[in-house]
C-alpha cells in the first residue's frame, strides 16, 4: 500500500477506535471506580439556626430557611462586597483549642450531597462521560466520594469528628461498591487533595482490608508532601475567586480551615530548601513553627505541630498497586521574597519545576519513596506541561488517567454510551447526604 493510503487509513482507524465496545458482558465485569475530589472540587451545603450569629444583618438573612448552596459561590451575588462578608464568615472554620478539633462557626450547619454519587463532583464531567462510555453508570459502578474539603483527619489520640466521619463513609462506600460489582475490588481515583486524603484513608484501614477493597490506586497530581505555595497562602490568604475581597476576609479563609495546614510543605519532603524570605529571615519546612509565628498566626502552632506533622513524619508505602500522575514542565512558586512591607505587601516569586501549584519535590515524593520496596507495585506517569487543575480539561492528560482507570479495570478502548438496565437483583447507590 502507497504512502497516502497507509495515512488514510491510520486515520479512520484513529477515527472508528472510541466506537470498538465491549462485549455486553464485559461491562459487567468492570472493576467499580470511586473518584475522590481535590480541594473545592465538590459541592457544600449549609443552614444557619437560631444560633447564628452574623456579622452584619444581611449575613442572617437566611436563619432558619433550610438549606442552601455554600460552596460553589454564586458570583453575581458575590459582587455584592456584603455577600462576601457572609460567605467568609459561613466558609469558615473554627479551632476549638479545649476540644481539640475544629468545628464550624455556631449556628452555622454543613453537609456535603450526593455522596457516593459524581452528581456533586466539580469538573469531573470529562472523566465520567468517557467512563460511561466504556458501561460504568453512577451509583452501580461508578461512583464520588465527595468531603468537606475544609477538614482533614488527625493523628491517633487527637479527634477529628469530621475527618473520622468521612473515612467511614468510605470505607462503607468501597465495600458496598465492592458488593454491588459481585466482590470485585475497587479501583481508587483520587485528585490533588483527595490523594493526601486517600492516601491517609488507606493508612488507616487494616493491610488485609486493603488488599481486598482496593484494587489500585490512581494518583493524580499528588502533593503527598505538601507545597511551597501553601505557605504563601497562610502569610497572605485566599480569595476562593471572590473579587476585591479585603485582606483579613482573605486571610480568614487562608488559615481557619484545617486542611489549610496540609497544604505546608514537610520537612521530610522538602527539607531544607528556601522557600520563604521575609524581613532578612529564610524560612524552610523545617522552620513552619517560627514561620506561623512571624506572620502572626500563633494559635496555628499547636495544631501543625500535634494534628499534621506526626501524619507525615515518612511515607510508608500503601501496600496496595499504585499509579501516579503528575504533570511535569509547568513554571510553580518555589521561593516567596517579602519586601520590605514584609508580610503585608506581594512577594517576588521565584519559579521552578512542577505542575503549576505543585513543587517536582513532592510531586516525585511517591516515586522516591516507594520505587524498588518489596511488594509495592508502583507506575509512575510524567505528562509535560500539564497544569495541576487542567488533568482533566487537557485532552491528552484526561485520555492518560482515563486508560490508567481502564487499564486497572482490564479495560482500554472507548465504546459509545449505550443504555443498560440494572441486572435483575441489583440495587443502584443513589447519592446521600454526609
Amino acid at each position: 500500500m502507497d504512502l497516502p493510503r497507509l495515512v488514510a487509513a491510520a486515520v479512520l482507524l484513529g477515527a472508528l477506535r472510541p466506537l470498538l465496545c465491549h462485549s455486553a458482558g464485559d461491562a459487567k465485569s468492570l472493576h467499580p471506580v470511586v473518584l475522590v475530589p481535590g480541594y473545592a472540587a465538590n459541592q457544600l451545603e449549609a443552614q444557619l439556626t437560631a444560633a447564628y450569629e452574623p456579622p452584619t444583618p444581611v449575613c442572617g438573612a437566611r436563619k432558619g430557611k433550610g438549606w442552601f448552596r455554600l460552596w460553589p459561590i454564586n458570583h453575581t451575588a458575590m459582587d455584592d462586597p456584603r455577600q462576601a462578608t457572609c460567605f467568609t464568615d459561613q466558609m469558615s472554620v473554627v479551632y476549638d483549642a479545649v476540644a481539640d478539633d475544629y468545628g464550624n462557626p455556631a449556628g452555622v450547619v454543613t453537609r456535603v450531597p450526593f455522596f457516593a454519587s459524581t452528581r456533586g463532583l466539580i469538573g469531573w464531567d470529562p472523566v465520567v462521560r468517557q467512563l460511561e462510555a466504556v458501561g460504568y453508570r453512577d451509583g452501580e459502578s461508578l461512583f464520588g466520594a465527595p468531603y468537606d474539603f475544609r477538614y482533614s483527619v488527625a493523628p491517633s489520640g487527637h479527634p477529628s469528628a469530621e475527618g473520622a466521619r468521612y473515612f467511614a463513609a468510605l470505607a462503607r462506600l468501597i465495600e458496598r461498591a465492592s458488593s454491588l460489582n459481585e466482590g470485585r475490588p475497587v479501583v481508587l481515583v483520587p485528585h490533588s487533595l483527595g490523594c493526601a486524603l486517600a492516601y491517609q484513608f488507606l493508612l488507616s484501614q487494616p493491610l488485609a482490608w486493603r488488599r481486598r477493597f482496593v484494587k489500585r490506586v490512581v494518583f493524580v497530581a499528588a502533593a503527598l508532601g505538601g507545597f511551597a505555595e501553601g505557605m504563601d497562602i497562610l502569610a497572605t490568604g485566599m480569595d476562593l475567586g471572590l473579587p476585591n475581597l479585603a485582606r483579613p476576609s482573605r486571610i480568614r479563609l487562608g488559615r481557619s480551615q484545617q486542611s489549610a495546614l496540609w497544604r505546608l510543605p514537610t520537612p521530610m519532603v522538602f527539607g531544607d530548601r528556601p522557600l520563604v524570605v521575609a524581613n532578612n529571615t529564610t524560612y524552610t519546612a523545617n522552620d513552619i513553627v517560627e514561620f506561623l509565628e512571624a506572620i502572626g498566626f500563633p494559635e496555628g502552632v499547636r495544631p501543625y505541630v500535634t494534628r499534621v506533622l506526626p501524619m507525615w513524619e515518612a511515607l510508608p508505602e500503601p501496600m496496595v498497586p499504585v499509579t501516579s500522575i503528575i504533570g511535569v514542565g509547568v513554571s510553580t512558586p518555589e521561593t516567596f521574597v517579602y519586601g520590605e512591607e514584609g508580610f503585608v505587601g506581594a512577594p517576588e516569586v521565584v519559579y521552578g519545576d512542577g505542575d503549576g501549584d505543585i513543587n517536582m519535590v513532592s510531586l516525585e515524593a511517591i516515586e522516591k519513596e516507594w520505587s524498588g520496596v518489596e511488594g509495592q507495585v508502583l507506575k509512575v506517569l510524567r505528562l509535560p506541561g500539564v497544569h495541576h487543575s487542567d488533568f482533566f480539561s487537557v485532552g491528552f492528560a484526561l485520555k492518560k488517567v482515563v486508560d490508567e482507570i481502564l487499564n486497572a479495570s482490564r479495560t482500554a478502548k472507548l465504546c459509545p454510551k449505550t443504555d443498560m438496565q440494572v441486572p435483575v437483583g441489583e440495587k443502584i447507590l443513589k447519592g446521600q447526604v454526609l
